[in-house]
């Protein structure tokens, strides 16, 4: 090759890579593409769906088999196999409630309740409260003991109820998730406001983390906060700007301008001495935003404005027009990507650019990225984790286990469908399933705002009732 044509070619990548470049942002066809052609394949396999319908196994292998020791698939290991997680059933279920919203195919939503239906019949203790988090299949057992449980687990068990509320506005569900969320603050509470990672018990220390708080906005209470009735509504208000306070006055290193997972010791929240990743930093930020927004707190909404205008950029590479995982000990970016920190920083960018249009243009080649490294083009879903130099998997972890499910890949695909159908002036529609129309008047595209433009009730086959509703002027 020429020298000529080489200086052109990096000049070329140089330029296509920039920020500047990239202000074309895909419609959200492209996104209903992903979900359809990308995602679900994955998760409408048979050997998703679980026996009895609803019973979601909580691992398989890359190829969306089940696991077979005759022949076994080198992801998977033996310890995984003996159980069924929480919130792996509940991340599932919400997947499934994800491609109702955005199909209105019924089946999707089939799916999803039968996923519900498996949790509130099994995983909900209503004997200590709370619920459980883990079952042994071989004995058929549900636990641990109410003191091993974290607060996480039970944010996530909540998520795929919450979500079905949303859709459906099903007074039954709703009753239970009052009953988890009161659970959760009434016993992981502590008199600062903020939650304890696990129950008090003998010989054990109280863990400040910061998921313990974050995930109990992200799971539930940022989504259904704005459409609870009194006096649940003003309370989860409270909780949102509680549990905002409280990351900010602990997690947070305004020195560093970053959030850090842990404050048990000083050192726990200064980067010279503390890794932290891209993803807990963006999620912090976007549901910092949202408490704001939904309680008209501006000092939340600067704080987040102010935040997100340093972490974008410096979470942005501007070689690849990609994302980075993190911050490694001491400040060195760490190149790596972990799927759900790049959807993180995807919606936290998405969501800027519907009111800062300066955000823009990080999202096309950002967006590209994912479409071309993450995905898993022969078996579908995305990779866990891609390697930062050569853009390969960089692992065989499984594609799915109890951490890693549906729920970041499909609320990814959910997001940027709404950010692109705002960003180029298109309507963004969505379906939901309520009893009758009314609750449709004051429907919400997900976490956003937006004027509503027309509803339209749906019958499919056999009669189940549905509401197309279409929004603009989301936000």
């Amino acid at each position: 090759m020429k020298l000529a044509t080489k200086v052109f070619l990096v000049i070329f990548c140089a330029v296509f890579a920039s920020p500047a470049w990239s202000q074309f942002v895909p419609s959200g066809t492209r996104w209903l593409e992903h979900l359809n052609d990308d995602l679900l394949p994955f998760w409408t396999a048979e050997t998703a769906l679980g026996r009895p319908l609803g019973a979601f196994p909580s691992i398989r292998c890359n190829d969306r088999t089940l696991y077979d020791a005759r022949r076994p698939c080198p992801e998977v290991t033996s310890s995984s196999l003996h159980q069924r997680f929480l919130v792996a059933l509940s991340r599932q279920s919400y997947g499934y409630g994800v491609a109702y919203h955005l199909t209105g195919k019924s089946l999707y939503l089939t799916y999803m309740k039968a996923g519900i239906d498996f949790i509130r019949q099994n995983a909900m203790d209503r004997v200590n409260g709370g619920m459980a988090t883990t079952q042994n299949l071989a004995k058929d057992s549900w636990g641990p003991s109410p003191e091993l449980r974290t607060a996480q687990q039970l944010a996530y068990g909540l998520l795929g109820m919450s979500f079905y509320y949303y859709l459906t506005r099903d007074e039954d569900v709703l009753h239970d998730i009052l009953a988890v969320k009161d659970y959760i603050f009434d016993k992981y509470g502590t008199p600062t406001g903020m939650l304890r990672w696990q129950l008090p018990y003998k010989g054990a220390r109280e863990e400040r983390s910061l998921v313990a708080q974050l995930d109990q906005m992200n799971s539930y209470l940022v989504l259904l906060a704005p459409i609870l009735p009194e006096p649940a509504q003003s309370e989860w208000k409270r909780n949102l700007l509680q549990l905002s306070h409280v990351m900010i006055d602990l997690f947070y290193s305004p020195a560093d301008k970053l959030f850090f997972n842990n404050a048990n010791q000083p050192t726990d929240t200064i980067l010279a001495n503390t890794s932290t990743d891209f993803g807990h930093n963006a999620k912090a930020l976007w549901m910092i935003r949202w408490a704001g927004l939904i309680t008209g707190d501006v000092e939340l909404l600067k704080f987040t404005r102010d935040n997100a205008q340093t972490l974008i950029p410096r979470a942005y590479i501007m070689s690849c027009g990609c994302w980075a995982g993190g911050l490694l000990a001491g400040g060195a970016l760490d190149l790596d990507k972990s799927w759900w920190v790049y959807a993180e920083l995807d919606q936290l960018a998405g969501t800027l650019a519907l009111v800062e249009p300066s955000y823009t243009r990080y999202l096309s080649s950002a967006y590209n990225y994912w479409f071309t490294y993450f995905v898993d083009k022969q078996y579908g879903e995305v990779w866990g984790a891609i390697n930062g130099r050569t853009h390969a998997p960089l692992s065989q972890s499984p594609k799915e286990w109890e951490w890693k499910n549906a729920y970041h890949s499909f609320e990814h695909a959910l997001v940027g469908y709404i950010v692109a159908q705002q960003l180029n002036d298109k309507p963004v529609t969505l379906y939901y399933a309520f009893p009758n129309d009314e609750p449709a008047k004051s429907a919400k595209p997900y976490f956003y705002s937006g004027s509503i433009v027309s509803i339209e009730a749906v019958m499919d086959s056999e009669g189940r009732r549905s509401q197309k509703v279409t929004f603009d002027n989301v936000r």
